[in-house]
This record gives C-alpha cells, sequence and structure tokens, in this order.
C-alpha cells in the first residue's frame, strides 16, 4: 500500500431541499487499501456513494478520482445543471446539453470506479454469464459491420470477454452458475456476482454498498476473503459500506464513521473501536455523559 490517494473527498455537500444530507464530509482512500465508511442508519454513508459514483450531483465539495493514470474531477465529469440564462448562450446551453447526453455514471465508471448496491440490482432475465458480458461493452469491438461480417478480431473480442468473465465467476466461486438465470441464484450468489460484474468493468476502485446484508456468517467470512484476495492479486483499491462491525475490523485498514452527514471520526480499527464518539454515536448516549 502506497501513500497515494485513488481517491479524495474534500468538504461534499449535499442538499435535497431544505435538507442538509452531506455537510462539508472529507476522507480519502489511498491506493491498495480498503477502506469502510461507517455510521448509523441515516448517517449520509450511501448519499457519499451516489455523490462519488455520479447519480447524484453534489451541491458542493470536491471529488477527484486519481485511476488509469489520469486525474479524474467527477464533478466537472457530471456537467453543471441547466439554469434559465443557458438557453439564451449556444455554447453554454450546448456544452450542459453534451454532458447531460453523454456524462454521467459511465463516465465515471469508464474513469475507473465501480460500484455494487445496498439492492442488488443484477438483470434478472439474463444469464450470469450474460450479466458479465453486458458489463464489458466499454471494452469490446462494437463495431457493427465488423459483427455482421465476423471478422477475427470481432472474434477475438468475443474470446477475450467470455475469458474475461469466466475469470470473475470462478473467483467469486459461480462457475457453475455461468448459464442460470441471475435471479434464481440464492441471495449469497447474486451478491458475489454483483461484484464480479464491477469487476468486469476493470476498476481501480470497488465501492462496495453493504455488500454483507442478508449473509450468514459463513457467506460472509467467505465475502472478506474475496474482498482481500481484489486487495492482494488485483492492486484494487476498496471503500465499503457496512455493518457488519466484525468484516470491517477485520478487513479494513482505515474507516471513517458518518454521523448526521459529518465526520466525526477517522483512523485505524483499534483507534475507532473505542473512539467515544463513535460510541455514542451507535449506541444513542450523551458522549460528555459521565460514567
Amino acid at each position: 500500500m502506497t501513500g497515494e490517494h485513488v481517491l479524495s473527498v474534500e468538504r461534499l455537500c449535499m442538499q435535497f431541499g431544505g435538507i442538509r444530507a452531506l455537510h462539508e464530509v472529507s476522507l480519502g482512500v489511498r491506493r491498495g487499501s480498503i477502506t469502510a465508511l461507517i455510521g448509523p442508519n441515516g448517517a449520509g454513508k450511501t448519499t457519499v456513494f451516489n455523490c462519488l459514483t455520479g447519480f447524484y450531483r453534489a451541491t458542493a465539495g470536491s471529488i477527484q478520482l486519481n485511476a488509469r493514470g489520469r486525474r479524474t474531477d467527477v464533478l466537472q465529469v457530471l456537467g453543471e445543471p441547466f439554469r434559465p440564462g443557458d438557453f439564451v448562450r449556444p455554447r453554454q446551453f450546448a456544452s450542459r446539453l453534451w454532458y447531460k447526453l453523454f456524462g454521467g455514471t459511465h463516465r465515471v465508471n469508464r474513469a475507473g470506479l465501480a460500484r455494487t448496491f445496498q439492492n442488488i440490482r443484477l438483470f434478472r432475465e439474463m444469464s450470469v454469464l450474460e450479466n458479465l458480458l453486458v458489463a464489458q461493452h466499454l471494452w469490446l469491438n462494437r463495431s457493427l459491420l465488423a459483427g455482421v461480417l465476423n471478422t477475427p478480431a470481432f472474434r477475438r473480442a468475443e474470446e477475450q470477454a467470455l475469458a474475461h468473465a469466466f475469470y470473475w465467476l470462478e473467483l467469486v466461486d459461480l462457475v457453475d452458475c455461468a448459464n442460470r438465470l441471475a435471479g434464481e441464484l440464492a441471495y449469497g450468489q447474486q451478491r458475489r456476482l454483483e461484484i464480479a460484474r464491477a469487476m468486469c468493468t476493470r476498476p481501480q476502485l470497488l465501492c462496495l454498498d453493504e455488500p454483507a446484508a442478508g449473509l450468514n456468517p459463513a457467506e460472509t467470512v467467505a465475502l472478506g476473503a474475496i474482498i482481500r484476495r481484489l486487495r492482494e492479486q488485483h492492486a484494487l483499491s476498496v471503500l465499503l459500506i457496512e455493518h457488519d462491525m466484525g468484516m470491517v475490523m477485520g478487513i479494513c485498514d482505515h474507516i471513517v464513521v458518518l454521523d448526521h452527514g459529518e465526520v466525526i471520526a477517522e483512523g485505524a480499527p483499534a483507534a475507532i473501536r473505542s473512539d467515544p464518539k463513535v460510541i455514542a454515536a451507535y449506541l444513542g448516549a450523551d458522549e460528555e455523559e459521565p460514567a
């Protein structure tokens, strides 16, 4: 693990009307690390993920992704929201329309960040293998003419995509399920498939939103082993939201704690475990109240 940050977030704010969901959230993910974002329900953890991955455009702040050999300003990639004055400024209108049509989450993914979801979002009526092939569309030969003519380059691209998909199926122990419908898999298998699908986009930073939710203890242990293997064997950085504190303390290098949309603590697992502000946030106690 190096000291370089693959992700730097500075003073991130998110408002929904009059509701302040995030207030000046700052955090960093070091390259090659496993970092956890934890906090009570409603603390703003998934809102942070949605800002990082382009589902929301943050109200203020900075999100810098340093992946695939370049630095990406995520807010710039998402473009500016339309304003009434844009319609009388053709150049500004064209620029914002371009980002609305061609910017967004897929540009963040192309920059090197992938995510999974708290509520599983697989293509349930497609096979397990097809889910992984679809995820590789940015890396495939998508020429209509090459497909119609079935050129050697097109066939090689298809073979490489299949090999890539089966590699990740093997890593998450789903090779035997390749031809089953994704919606027919057991819950724990669907969780692992979602991770494999995210990895098929070839990210350098993987954001996992409650990956252990609904898993039994054995499945949680297996998931922790998969996440460690991704970091150790594939030079991957991981940022995860998780409520299973046993898993968090067992696999993470660094922990950031949110409460009511603000960072209240960060540090190594041992320090976070005994931090009075963290204990108060989870137990609802007054941290200044005498023992």
